[in-house]
């Protein structure tokens, strides 16, 4: 049986693919195409594609379960909800640090 996955998490594994492809197709179009090809213009707009993707998962998925506030920026390196302090894996509440 598989371990429930939220939809934070989900949202944040989707981001890290998208950044990922997002990097590989600008960097290809930029170091393996000829310039003004139509090849290097059907990679960048694959780049393009992925930035959109990008922003659409995190405007959507990328929502505390808590809470409920949008994670949008710091969403591959928050790990505590800026707003209630909760953890966005596990869920319980933190404690602040000093």
């Amino acid at each position: 049986m598989k371990p429930h996955v939220s939809d934070f998490e989900r949202g944040r594994r989707i981001v890290l693919i998208l950044v990922v492809f997002a990097v590989i197709f600008g960097l290809s179009a930029l170091m393996f195409t000829q310039e003004n090809s139509k090849e290097q213009m059907y990679l960048v707009l694959a780049a393009f594609g992925c930035v959109i993707g990008v922003i659409v998962v995190a405007r959507f998925l990328c929502v505390c379960p808590h809470c409920g506030k949008r994670i949008v920026s710091g969403v591959l390196v928050l790990k505590v909800c800026p707003k209630c302090k909760h953890s966005l894996i596990t869920g319980a509440k933190v404690k602040n640090k000093r």
